[in-house]
């Protein structure tokens, strides 16, 4: 993990303390950031999206198994879905629920202990000024084109959620291609909207409206990022 000043962290604490939402730049050094992009790269992707009030994981051999007519109405499903209602539609590698089951590859198991060491959790501690912080869950994301994110909040009953976190391991990004972390103003605006930049850490207050845009079919590379939350146990939470 990359040192911050005094001065980069207080400004970051300063960000989230006035808006619940900061980025911090160059958090792991370029050789990590670089080799967990190539590793996302390699790894296999379930497909996730929501069916009914569900979340529902669509295993890649599944999906390759569908007739071109099959998936159009899938797909066309799916885009209904999100026109009133809570939906999405990304590519997920479940890194926290691999590590628990003893069958995450040694690269995010590492990741893993690095999100969840003293050095990072004091370090959220700090910026969040919330000392309640005591673990970080984990997910690796992949949005190719169509893929998106609709308005949500992050709240969980029972999760205790605090911030939500996003890693972003795509090198080069372009705001026209869609991708962007949008926050939602009270007035219908877009208040502000981060780009996935390259070993950028996104920082967000849980509950913030915010929503990720479709990638744009234009778009030259996949939004991959690591993903997830800073959360506190029960017995922190009293």
């Amino acid at each position: 993990m990359s040192d911050l000043s005094l001065d980069r962290r207080a400004a970051v604490r300063e960000r989230l303390a006035a808006s619940g939402r900061a980025q911090v730049r160059d958090i792991l050094s370029p050789a990590s950031a670089q080799a967990l992009h190539a590793a996302a790269c390699e790894t296999d992707y379930n497909v996730v999206t929501r069916r009914g009030t569900g979340h529902v994981d669509l295993p890649g051999a599944w999906l390759a198994s569908l007739q071109p007519g099959q998936k159009q109405a899938l797909g066309q499903a799916i885009q209904s879905a999100a026109t009133d209602g809570f939906q999405y539609l990304y590519d997920n590698h479940p890194v926290f629920d691999l590590v628990q089951a003893g069958q995450a590859a040694p690269i995010w198991a590492d990741l893993l202990a690095f999100l969840n060491g003293e050095a990072f959790l004091d370090l959220m501690r700090d910026l969040t000024d919330q000392p309640r912080i005591a673990l970080a869950d984990a997910q690796l994301t992949r949005f190719r084109a169509g893929h998106f994110l609709t308005e949500h909040d992050d709240h969980a009953e029972g999760k205790n959620r605090y911030f939500a976190y996003v890693l972003n391991l795509t090198p080069v990004w372009r705001i026209d291609w869609g991708g962007l972390l949008a926050f939602h103003g009270d007035d219908g605006n877009v208040a502000e909207a981060f780009t996935p930049c390259f070993n950028t850490l996104n920082l967000l207050r849980v509950p913030t409206p915010h929503s990720v845009t479709q990638v744009a079919l234009s778009a030259g590379e996949d939004r991959i990022s690591v993903t997830g939350w800073l959360r506190g146990h029960e017995a922190l939470t009293q």
